[in-house]
């Protein structure tokens, strides 16, 4: 009796085993053939590349890094990629502080720009820089991309990423002085004059 008990619960391991070594190959096969696009990659690298921005934004504000939000939000419907840099400010954000504010948060913008665009060459226009830039983030190791050579289609490119830095106040001052944060937005390749501010006063 004892016997054919044991039997039948090694019959039941092996089931149990062969079931389970079954599923985790068929398991590891279906991570193994999950399609990475090349625009992944691209936010990845983006990602990647926007953190390494921390001490470009640590010479305009020393603020922790950890109470800094940086990210790459994609929107499908929207079809943008946009670069967040949100920086907690202790000061300033009202109507009056609107030129020292609008400084600051350009210079912060062209920091970050300048550091993701570091590697180009410094000779090329800004929007040559821009589109080198993006177009090796969107390209694999294995192949370069020929539409880098249409200008409709490196147009485009820039259109697609924007960089946007925040100044935003910090609880106590918002509390304090019911500020607002204010915003300066653009291309890779938009010139100084042209980045967009946004500021809404109380």
């Amino acid at each position: 009796m004892f016997k054919i008990l044991k039997n039948i619960l090694i019959f039941f391991y092996l089931i149990l085993f062969f079931t389970t070594s079954v599923y985790s190959k068929d398991l590891s096969t279906l991570l193994r053939t999950q399609q990475l696009t090349v625009f992944d990659i691209g936010i990845f690298r983006l990602e990647e590349d926007l953190k390494s921005s921390y001490p470009a934004v640590k010479k305009h504000k020393d603020v922790p890094y950890e109470d800094i939000y940086m990210d790459v939000v994609s929107s499908y419907w929207r079809n943008t990629v946009d670069l967040i840099v949100s920086i907690p400010v202790n000061e300033n954000l009202k109507k009056e502080n609107y030129m020292s504010d609008s400084f600051r948060c350009r210079n912060i913008f062209n920091s970050v720009r300048d550091h993701l665009l570091r590697n180009e060459n410094l000779s090329n226009y800004r929007f040559t820089m821009a589109t080198s830039y993006l177009t090796s983030v969107f390209s694999t190791p294995s192949t370069w991309p020929r539409w880098r050579y249409d200008q409709s289609v490196l147009e485009e490119l820039v259109n697609l990423v924007k960089l946007e830095v925040i100044l935003r106040p910090t609880t106590e001052l918002a509390f304090k002085d019911k500020v607002n944060p204010v915003s300066c937005k653009g291309g890779l390749e938009t010139e100084n004059d042209e980045i967009i501010i946004s500021m809404k006063y109380n």
